[in-house]
């Protein structure tokens, strides 16, 4: 699944649910946060939104009432460690929204269309250069390493 940023519409359902009484306190601000962005920092949330455990205001008091909604808050592992300021890895998670998606939704990941081309680009390239014989998963990994992929 891909993260997501909320419409405005989208934002006032979950916030009309996470904030009933109308009074915004930690969990609102995490959802108002990530509505307008995805993929944010560990430090980012607790900082601007003044939230020391992310995962319990997430798990209590923000997913279970927006379950409905097809929507939900998780955290992913950055591709690469978040360090901390003595350059240790920080353990840090990357925050944002997601729609729940059954398996026959419409779904686009642009990784997955990296590779598509990237395996096309293989394929002519063994056409173009027959010496050049390698399979497809070491042309792949070559070619990840010179792009910086991996």
């Amino acid at each position: 699944m891909r993260p997501i940023t909320l419409s405005e519409d989208e934002l006032q359902q979950v916030i009309e649910r996470v904030a009933p009484t109308g009074k915004e306190y930690g969990s609102a601000r995490i959802v108002r946060m990530l509505a307008a962005e995805h993929s944010v920092q560990t430090v980012r949330i607790n900082t601007k939104c003044a939230v020391g455990n992310i995962s319990d205001q997430v798990h209590k008091l923000i997913n279970p009432r927006i379950d409905d909604l097809g929507l939900h808050i998780a955290c992913v592992k950055p591709p690469y460690p978040i360090k901390n300021q003595f350059g240790q890895s920080s353990g840090q998670m990357l925050w944002s929204f997601f729609k729940d998606q059954a398996v026959n939704d419409d779904y686009y990941d642009p990784q997955d269309n990296l590779m598509a081309r990237l395996a096309a680009d293989v394929h002519e390239m063994q056409a173009q250069y027959p010496l050049l014989d390698m399979p497809d998963d070491e042309w792949v990994g070559a070619l990840q390493k010179l792009d910086g992929i991996k």
